[in-house]
C-alpha cells in the first residue's frame, strides 16, 4: 500500500541512494483492476444466466482463464501475508503485485473489444489509457533517481520526493 519505503543503499559521501518505492499509478490501478475484473465477471455471468450472451464463448473462456490465473496468483501470493501478525515489507507484496499488473491488459482489452460499442467511446477509452500510461511514466521518471541511485539528488530535491510523511528518505547532513 506504499505507506513505507525500504532503503537498500546510501552512498558514503553524497545523497545518492537506492530505495524500494513503488509506482503509485501502477499499484493503485492494479488494485482497482481486481475490482473491475470482478464486476465484469459478475456482469457477464448474470447476463449469461438470463440467456443474454453479449460476448463470444471463446472470449468468455479467455476472460475466465486469465482471471483464474491472475487473481488466483495474486491471492496465493498476497493472502498468506495478509493474515500474518508480523512486520511486512514491500517485497512481501511484490509477487502478488505482478499478478495484479498482468490482469490489467486483459481487462483493458476486454473493455475495448467487448464492452465499448461505439468508436467514440473506444477512442475516449484509448485516450484515458494513454493518459494513465503517461502518469506511469511520469512517476517512473520522478522516482528513478531513488530507484537506481543516479544521479545524486540535493537535500531539497529529496525532500520534494517525499510524497508521504511515512516515507523515510535518507538525507545526508553535511
Amino acid at each position: 500500500n506504499m505507506d513505507t519505503n525500504i532503503a537498500y543503499w546510501l552512498h558514503p559521501s553524497t545523497n545518492a541512494q537506492v530505495q524500494l518505492v513503488g509506482n503509485i499509478s501502477t499499484w493503485s490501478t492494479a488494485t482497482v483492476g481486481i475490482l473491475v475484473y470482478t464486476v465484469l465477471f459478475l456482469w457477464h455471468l448474470l447476463r449469461q444466466r438470463r440467456g443474454i450472451c453479449t460476448i463470444p464463448k471463446d472470449s468468455w473462456e479467455h476472460l475466465i482463464l486469465a482471471g483464474a490465473v491472475c487473481i488466483g496468483g495474486w491471492a496465493v501470493n498476497y493472502l498468506p501475508f495478509f493474515f500474518m501478525e508480523k512486520t511486512l515489507f514491500l517485497y512481501h507484496y511484490l509477487p502478488g503485485l505482478t499478478f495484479k499488473i498482468l490482469l490489467l491488459p486483459i481487462i483493458l482489452e476486454h473493455i475495448h473489444n467487448h464492452v465499448l460499442r461505439s468508436s467514440v467511446s473506444r477512442n475516449t477509452f484509448s485516450a484515458v489509457v494513454l493518459a494513465w500510461l503517461s502518469s506511469v511514466y511520469f512517476v517512473y521518471q520522478t522516482f528513478s533517481p531513488l530507484t537506481y541511485g543516479y544521479p545524486a539528488l540535493s537535500a531539497p530535491q529529496l525532500t520534494a520526493l517525499r510524497w508521504k510523511d511515512s516515507w523515510d528518505i535518507l538525507i545526508r547532513k553535511r
